[in-house]
């Protein structure tokens, strides 16, 4: 494997750990701001639980975001694993 190959592979793992970093990052933030809805809520006395809206629609954003930065892989990134794998094949 020559060096060229080693750099793409690297920079592959490292746009891998920046999704996956920026999927917690997001999961953090829709963590807090929906407990902080919650508390608002229940500080002023309950009542209908309007927070679910948020919670919900913000939510199907962040489970999306993990699908794209956990299952899904791009075209470049399959194109890579192939070459790899033909690569470590040959070896």
């Amino acid at each position: 494997m020559d060096d060229f190959a080693r750099a793409a592979f690297r920079e592959r793992e490292a746009r891998r750990i920046l999704r996956r970093r920026a999927w917690w990052l997001h999961a953090a933030v829709f963590a807090s701001t929906n407990l902080a809805l919650f508390v608002i809520w229940a500080l002023t006395g309950g009542g209908h639980p309007w927070f679910v809206y948020p919670l919900l629609g913000w939510g199907i954003g962040l489970a999306a975001h993990g699908a794209a930065a956990f299952l899904l892989a791009s075209p470049q990134d399959i194109v890579l694993e192939r070459e790899q794998k033909r690569l470590t094949s040959e070896s």
